[in-house]
């Protein structure tokens, strides 16, 4: 099997696989939840924009709730990133999540390195941790979540952290010294900003504070950024890696075709990024179909996609791709 690819960018909760939040559901006793997520022949997850993605995340991750959990969706998720091609993959659990269920995210952590440890053996695809806060919680616990995180350490496969949720409601700038310490302990910092497009200047706001107040090496999505030439000059001169994810925005909103994800505006600018899933099972989408609609109808050329891997490569937080 050849596994070329890297991806930088999916989120363990967002992976999960129609069949195991079944079974999850029945195992904690809520055999209702799958009709509130899925759609009527149980195959897909069902939702409408990006406040109903979120509420449909809420919903599925409380069926996620013991180690074994974990170490069951990441054995599902390895073998969806080995059928992608994908021998590297970065992938973000929600500490934060975790923390304000009770659940402590030490054990989940060791669950995920053993089936990362299980998923190189039997498939060969590299599975590295990059735990996050949600920011539209307290600060405290985002704290909480990255005191967690860097105990666990690369020891347990944790590379960076992270900081994702409703982008409009929990400015970065606020976690600017958490990330400080982040980045003393030798970890990669990667935050999702300029995802809603819609928010306007404070879209292209959220993007500079990542870089400049909270020091991302990497920002998740960054759709917000192609309108502003200033900005994408910015990121290309800090070697700010973008982790574009043009499927996913169009399933939330941000545009309203695939040809309208303006991806060129930042190969134009030397921005290094490439393409992501971001969600893998809850928007239905592989790496594989985002290079190919990407070279279909943005025109990415086949030297461009290789390219943009070579830059996800060097982008990694564990230099082992």
């Amino acid at each position: 099997m050849n596994l070329d690819r890297v991806e930088l960018h999916t989120h363990l909760e967002g992976s999960v696989t129609p069949g195991r939040l079944i079974l999850l559901s029945e195992k904690h006793g809520q055999p209702q939840l799958p009709a509130a997520c899925l759609s009527s022949d149980g195959k897909t997850f069902a939702f409408e924009g990006f406040g109903g993605f979120l509420d449909l995340y809420k919903t599925a991750t409380t069926v996620m709730r013991d180690p074994s959990d974990f170490h069951a969706m990441a054995l599902d998720l390895g073998q969806q990133l080995a059928d992608d091609r994908v021998g590297y993959a970065e992938v973000s659990v929600s500490y934060g999540v975790l923390l304000l269920r009770g659940l402590d995210p030490l054990p989940v952590q060791s669950a995920l390195h053993e089936a990362a440890a299980e998923v190189h053996e039997n498939l060969g695809v590299k599975m590295r941790w990059l735990p996050d806060a949600v920011r539209q919680m307290d600060k405290k616990w985002a704290w909480r979540a990255w005191e967690k995180a860097g105990t666990a350490g690369r020891g347990l496969g944790v590379v960076g952290f992270g900081l994702g949720g409703d982008e409009a409601a929990g400015p970065a700038r606020k976690f600017a010294s958490l990330f400080a310490e982040v980045k003393a302990e030798g970890l990669g910092v990667s935050i999702h900003a300029g995802e809603l497009a819609a928010m306007g200047p404070r879209a292209r706001a959220s993007v500079r504070e990542a870089i400049e107040e909270c020091g991302a090496d990497r920002i998740g999505h960054g759709l917000a950024a192609a309108t502003d030439p200033l900005l994408l000059a910015t990121l290309a001169a800090r070697n700010v890696f973008v982790e574009l994810c043009p499927g996913s925005n169009l399933l939330t909103g941000g545009v309203k075709t695939y040809a309208d994800f303006p991806l060129q505006a930042f190969l134009e600018a030397g921005v290094p990024c490439a393409l992501n899933t971001d969600d893998r099972t809850m928007f239905d989408l592989t790496l594989d179909r985002q290079y190919e609609q990407a070279h279909d109808l943005l025109g990415l050329t086949k030297s461009a996609a290789a390219a943009m891997q070579e830059a996800a490569a060097a982008a990694a937080f564990d230099k082992v791709v």
